[in-house]
Parts: C-alpha cells; structure tokens; sequence
C-alpha cells in the first residue's frame, strides 16, 4: 500500500484522539511479543487528574496568542476572570467543521481562525506525547514516530483534508501525503478493540464470520459502523466493513446541552437568559454541574434530578426563582413541574429532563434498527453491539438501546469497561496493523470529467464537440468507484494523462462526486465538483510527450489518497489533492 511506510520504519505509534468534548492520546511501542497483546497505555494530555482524557478546551489572550489547553485552559480562564482579565476560551469548536467553518466562536463571541485552533490544541497534544515518550524511552527520532489521528466516519474527504492540513501547521507532518500519519476513522479503531480487548470467554465468541455493529456515542456526532470478522480469535484482527459507516453528526451527547439550554432560555426568559449568556463563567459552571446530571441520570431510577444555579450570584435571587418556578409550573403539565430548593437550586423531574435526551435517542435507534434490518436483508444478521465513546457511559443510553435491540433483536449489547478510550486504544492497534480493515464500502461515486464518442441515441445534442472533424461529447461522468461498493484497501485505480499543450507546467485533474450509484454527466443536479489534483508536469519545452503522467488514486483507505509518476516512473512530489469545499483554511 503505497501511502504506508513499512512497518519497520517505525518504533512507536502515538494515537490522538481529538474529540468534540474530550481528547486524549495513546503510545505503543511496534514491537510486540509473540502470544502477547500490544503494549497500550493512554494518557491524559494535561497529566492532572486520574482521568485518561482531558476537556477539549483551548485558552487564547486577547491577541491569539496560545495559553493552556485542556483542563488548565479551564482552570486558567477561571482565575482570569476573578482577576477581571479578558481571553478567548473555545470549547466544542469541533463542532465547526461540520459546516467547514472559517472561524471557531469563543464563549464569550469572539472569533479566531478554526484552522489555528485546531492546529494548536492537535499541537499542544503532540508535543505532549513525544514528552511522555521521551521519559519512557530516552531519545525520541521523530521520524520514527507512526502518527495515527481519529475523525468521525461520517466525515467527508473535505474534512479529513482539514485534519491533515491542521496537523501540518501542529508539526506532526511536512506534507499532506506524509506516509507516517494515518487517519484512523474512530468506530473503525473501537471494532479492533472491543475484539482484542474482550475476555477470553467473550474473544472466543467472536469467530470468522460474526456481524459485529459499533456504536460510537461521541460529543458531537454518533457513528455506527457493521464489520463483518475474517479472522479467528487467535489470528490476527482482519474485518470488512458490510455497509456504508452512518449515523448522525448531530446526534453527540454536546446535543443534549443544547436542549437543556433551549430549556433554560423559556425558563429564564429573555432578559435573564441574556445575563445567563453573557456571564461566561457562570454558563460553564451551570453546564458542568449539568453534565454531572446528564450523566448518571437515568429516569428508572432517577425521579428527579437537583440543578444548582447559585453561580449566577446576585442576577437570580431567591425571591425571583420562585417567580419564574410558578411562571413555569403555569405553562406545563404537572409531570413537568420544577421544584425550588433553598435559594438557588431546582428539581428537574424525569420527564423534563428525558425530553433533552430523547430527540436524539429516537434517531440513534431508529438509525441503529434500519441498520441490523439491512445487514439482515443483505448481508448477515448482527451478533454484536459495542457500544463506545464517553456518551456510551450514560446509563439511560446504555438501558435504551438494551431494551429495544437484546430483547427485540437478540443481539448481544456490550459496553467495554472504559468506553471513552476504546477509540484511542483501538487506533492505536490500527497503526500497529492498518491493514486490520481490508475493505470498506464507498459512500459515494467518484469520477472525472472526461469526453466520449458522441453516440446521437444516449447523448444530448447540446453535449455534442467537433474536435479535429469527430463528434464528442463532453462533460461525461466517468466512474472511478460507485457507492455501494466494496473497495480493497490495496486496490487501486491508474489512469494516464496528457497536457492539451506542450507549455503547459502544470495539469490539473478535476474530481467529481455523487450520493448516486451512477451519474452521467458532471453537471448533472446531484453530481458536485470534489477538487481537484494539481501535478507539476515539467518545463514550458518538454514535449507533450515527456509531460504524460500517469496518476494511481487509492479510494478503500480512510481517505482518498492520489499520487503521480512522470513517464520514467519517477514519483512527481508537487502533486497535492485541493478540495473545491475545504472552506475552514
């Protein structure tokens, strides 16, 4: 597989997980003993506290210049505003390249480029882990370092462009093609490790030929993946992936604080709720102490559930509680009534505090039903669900999707012991062996504008070129890979190419993609311009001849992956893959 360098050009892979609400990092060393499991440990970047992650927060001043990240951001930030200084905390700011943002928001409004803050949170964890593994081992060569960084399977290849982009300006890499960094999609690193860190008793169940379906219940975006196993419990992990990875990127447990806020804003009404928002340190204070709520809470247990919001002081008196409990308690029905506790605390009941969860639960199973149905149809019935991710920690989860797939389905649901690092233990195991997923099933059709023989009984006649006296028709979509179908990891597709002219420096190949199976011309509805494949092809008096190209494109890795020879077979190293959508620069 040319994008990778050969196991031993490594000695250590170093495994970050980079997550909407938590982040943390893996190390484990290549070399692993015969009969033994890998050597993991995962570590909490800020190193204070017996968790093995740390929020994902990043403090900046006034200027943007780097202060803290983590935990310490937050602290930080805390004993800056008791000193009535000014800076820029960003949390969730993953969240932004959802919608490729240019800029990540501050608490409290602020702007600053997505691009730098994502690069300095990806850089403060790197230069934490070589720090660790400075410690344990001495002298660390860089180079020698297997970089392996999760993102979302529901991510696009604009998004995961972003990411290596990012890791550019953390200093992970040098260039986007760089062969020691592997994007490790994370349900896909949960699958290897919720086998290979299973009980025996559990490991031995999983034989060739079990469905297994991860559900990864992250901050910002749920994914679900359906691996098919090809290996024996005492062989090395190998599965394909049996349908398109899916989900919901705004199904994450960060979701369930938006309804909670949406409560908050009928409850304060609009002039409080303003104060609310604008108070930064009582709004993150008001959302940890309900992120402690959220999760333990669960409504068979759970009849109510205390919220404290004395960190609003002064704006919210005891007196003026009261009134806006009663002013609530009018609108709703009595199932939904709030409780006053002393002077600055309220009782959620169950049903209300269900109500922030339950949007996203109704799609996390109704997404996970369609799936087990289609495998059944399909391919094979699920035997397994994994259940990861720090959302996968909430015991009203973990009860819901018991109670609709175990009895309903008769699969097996488990929830590893630690699901919050089955993602970065996983991905560290997949850069100890990338070629565990051996296939994987495109999401998209991919293809290049490209002319064809122009036939008068399938072509339009506004489609129709005479070039050199023979009819063409241009704008044909020529399929590369059609969604749906299974793509080797090793598999790729080689095309060849010629300049129009011989002055020509530089060829740029354009890139189409569509959710359609099949597509016939570019600019059809469905059909959207991916980027483009820039290559420098030589000199202005090279002939047309010395400038042919021959371009070998890898879609079955975890992202698109493009690289170029010149006619003696030489790789061309200014052959960069731009996307048409990567706005977030």
């Amino acid at each position: 597989m040319a994008f990778l360098k050969e196991d031993s050009a490594f000695t250590h892979v170093i495994a970050i997980d980079f997550g909407t609400g938590a982040s943390g990092y893996g190390i484990a060393p290549r070399i692993v003993e015969p009969g033994q499991k890998p050597r993991i440990e995962v570590f909490n970047p800020c190193d204070d506290s017996d968790d093995q992650k740390t929020s994902t927060a990043i403090l900046f001043d006034d200027n943007g210049n780097f202060i803290a990240f983590g935990q310490h951001a937050l602290q930080r930030y805390a004993e800056m505003l008791d000193d009535e200084e000014t800076a820029m905390l960003f949390q969730t700011y993953k969240m932004h390249l959802l919608h490729m943002d240019h800029n990540a928001k501050s608490v409290d409004n602020r702007d600053l480029p997505l691009m730098r803050v994502i690069a300095e949170s990806l850089r403060y964890i790197s230069e934490k882990a070589l720090e660790k593994l400075q410690e344990q081992v001495g002298k660390v060569v860089s180079t020698k370092i297997r970089w392996v960084l999760t993102v979302p399977a529901l991510w696009s290849e604009e998004h995961k462009h972003f990411m290596r982009k990012a890791a550019i300006q953390a200093g992970i890499i040098e260039d986007l093609n760089a062969p020691n960094l592997l994007l490790c999609l994370e349900p896909e690193g949960a699958s290897i490790q919720c086998r290979e860190d299973s009980e025996d008793s559990l490991k031995n169940q999983m034989i060739k030929g079990t469905t297994v379906m991860v559900l990864d219940c992250g901050g910002g975006t749920v994914d679900i993946t359906i691996h098919k196993l090809t290996s024996n419990p005492d062989e090395k992990f190998l599965c394909e992936e049996l349908l398109p990875s899916s989900g919901g990127c705004e199904w994450g447990s960060k979701y369930v604080d938006l309804y909670f806020e949406q409560f908050l804003a009928d409850f304060f009404g609009e002039e409080l709720y303003a104060v609310y928002r604008q108070n930064a340190m009582a709004r993150l204070d008001i959302l940890k102490h309900f992120e402690m709520l959220k999760r333990k809470f669960n409504p068979g247990v759970e009849e109510r559930s205390r919220l404290q919001l004395s960190y609003l002081g002064e704006e919210l008196s005891a007196t003026r509680l009261g009134e806006l409990v009663k002013e609530h308690n009018k609108k709703f029905d009595a199932q939904l009534h709030i409780k006053q506790r002393g002077a600055s605390s309220i009782d959620l009941p169950a049903p209300l505090m269900n109500s922030f969860f339950k949007p996203l639960f109704d799609n996390i199973k109704s997404k996970v039903k369609q799936l087990i149905e289609q495998a059944e149809q399909k391919v094979s019935p699920v035997n397994f669900i994994f259940m990861v991710g720090g959302f996968s920690e909430s015991p009203f989860l973990k009860s819901e999707i018991k109670k609709n797939f175990e009895e309903g389905f008769n699969i097996n649901v488990l929830v590893p012991r630690r699901p919050q690092v089955s993602v970065i233990r996983g991905a560290c195991m997949f850069g100890l062996n990338p070629r565990s997923i051996t296939s994987r099933i495109s999401k998209m059709t991919y293809g290049i504008n490209t002319l064809t023989t122009f036939d008068p009984t399938r072509h339009p006649e506004e489609k129709k070129v005479v070039i050199e006296g023979e009819d063409f028709c241009e704008d044909v979509f020529d399929a590369f890979v059609r969604k749906g179908e299974a793509v080797g990891i090793d598999e790729v597709h080689v095309k060849t190419y010629c300049p129009v002219r011989a002055r020509q420096t530089v060829m740029r190949i354009i890139f189409y993609c569509t959710a359609e199976e099949n597509a016939n011309f570019v600019d059809d509805d469905t059909v959207k311009q991916l980027g483009e494949l820039s290559i420098d092809i030589g000199r202005p008096f090279q002939s047309v001849d010395d400038k042919t190209v021959k371009v070998t494109l890898l879609f079955g890795a975890t992202h698109i992956y493009a690289t170029a020879t010149n006619r003696e077979g030489t790789e061309i190293r200014n052959c960069e893959f731009k996307f048409e959508c990567a706005g977030a620069n």
